[in-house]
């Protein structure tokens, strides 16, 4: 559990980094100067664009941070490595792949049928 307790650990700092990244680039976007000039109002407009990207960037880079933490706290449990759905095994290699997998590779494709509206 040690080697997935610090990938987790990296990734978590990599995602926090991230989201920081991104709300300064953001924040520094929005407060530019801007003249009252047609090309500005343009220019205006693909600024709001770009930050409405960033913000959905951010959005998933939290939900990501999430899926660590909550990686972390099934650690601390003693529950990282089931499948929250049927608690079999979750594959070693796809915990490697993906340090915070919470569903084994049939629930996940099950799931995301769920989600899609498929199933």
């Amino acid at each position: 559990m040690g080697k997935f307790k610090k990938l987790l650990l990296a990734e978590g700092k990599h995602f926090n980094e991230g989201i920081k990244t991104i709300e300064k680039n953001t924040q520094e976007s929005a407060s530019s100067d801007k003249s009252g000039d047609f090309s500005s109002f343009a220019e205006a407009g693909t600024d709001n664009n770009d930050r409405d990207t960033a913000l959905r960037l951010a959005s998933g880079e939290t939900q990501m941070l999430n899926d660590v933490d909550d990686a972390l706290q099934r650690i601390e449990g003693g529950t990282y490595g089931n499948c929250i759905d049927c608690e079999k095994d979750i594959p070693k290699g796809r915990l490697e792949v993906y340090p915070a997998a919470k569903r084994c590779v049939t629930c996940k494709g099950l799931f995301e049928k769920e989600q899609k509206g498929y199933a």
